[in-house]
């Protein structure tokens, strides 16, 4: 968790594919220990991802993601 939040933003990603429970575990805990990143949350060909803008943005999620061979279909600004 983030120690002083400022600009936080969730954004809803859509992965092409579904995700195991352990690919799921493994992940949120990358992104968990990621910098900017104050929660993640996976669901069935979805994360939830919580963080401060002022340091990330969409494209940064989505480039992680690549990096961890996890294809993004979409991002969208979670509802709230």
């Amino acid at each position: 968790m983030l120690d002083s939040v400022r600009n936080l933003r969730t954004s809803e990603i859509e992965l092409r594919q579904g995700l195991p429970e352990l690919e799921c575990n493994w992940l949120v805990g990358q992104l968990r220990a990621k910098r900017g990143i104050a929660d993640a949350e996976c669901g069935l060909r979805r994360l939830v991802v919580e963080y401060d803008a002022d340091i990330l943005d969409s494209t940064d999620l989505v480039e992680f993601l690549d990096a961890c061979n996890v294809p993004v279909v979409s991002v969208h600004a979670a509802r709230a």
